[in-house]
């Protein structure tokens, strides 16, 4: 695994594999709402490889379907050293989403859809950044999002929701709030202040909703402000979502 150091300079984006889960911080609280998503557990084959907290899921509706999804980019971090493509079957046991501190209260994740055995892992996974699940079991109290479907506006309020691990050992759900600027390739823009990068490390996989409880990205990448003066959050945006599940 690259330092985060070399991971900046290979990526223009200063995109980071574990600490690309890195978010706007413009609000933080804990929430006692419902759980909008959960941890992601990795249970492997080889059980050296375990993960308990590797980013964040939740679950998305299509066509009256429960789906879960998170980001591509935890395959970077929680991988076997033969791992070397989006392709997870012959090395992941069991994969699970529950809200922190509450395994019990769970979601069992089934096969992943968009595996690709010819898609290597590497940072240009962040192009794509989505990991799309069947369902196998769920046992959680997770609420179902829905996409939205119209354009964003400039100005809008989005909110992020889920755990870092520098607040795992007191978080239920955080949001973290910000202000929409413009859509940028595979991902959205959004205003950030006082950013701290490393404490919100692991916060990639949070849903990220619009003022209606609307799903419009995933938290994955951050950006350099286009004025040259700190960053911008980066989500994935729902284009490449919306292509996988267009193919079910």
């Amino acid at each position: 695994m690259k330092t985060n150091e070399e991971i900046v300079v290979i990526n223009k984006k200063w995109s980071i594999c574990a600490l690309s889960a890195l978010l706007f911080q413009l609000q933080s609280h804990s929430v006692n709402a419902e759980h909008l998503s959960g941890i992601n557990k990795l249970v492997f084959h080889d059980h050296q490889y375990n993960k308990a907290f590797v980013g964040n899921g939740f679950l998305i509706t299509h066509n009256d379907k429960v789906y879960a999804v998170t980001v591509k980019h935890a395959l970077l971090e929680a991988k076997t050293p033969t791992m070397a493509s989006v392709s997870i079957e012959e090395h992941v046991k069991n994969w699970t989403i529950h809200p922190n501190k509450q395994p019990d209260n769970a979601v069992r994740l089934g096969k992943l859809l968009n595996q690709d055995d010819t898609e290597k892992l590497d940072m240009q996974v962040l192009q794509k950044d989505w990991l799309v699940f069947e369902v196998e079991s769920n046992q959680s109290d997770l609420k179902v999002l829905s996409l939205r479907n119209s354009p964003l506006k400039k100005g809008e309020t989005l909110t992020a929701f889920g755990c870092s691990y520098a607040n795992a050992e007191r978080c239920s759900q955080d949001e973290y709030t910000g202000e929409f600027l413009k859509k940028d390739g595979a991902n959205l823009r959004i205003t950030m202040n006082d950013l701290q990068l490393s404490e919100l490390r692991g916060l990639s996989g949070s849903p990220v909703l619009d003022e209606s409880g609307k799903l419009v990205g995933i938290v994955s990448n951050v950006m350099r402000s286009e004025s040259g003066d700190g960053f911008d959050f980066a989500p994935a945006n729902l284009d490449y979502l919306k292509q996988v599940l267009a193919t079910l």
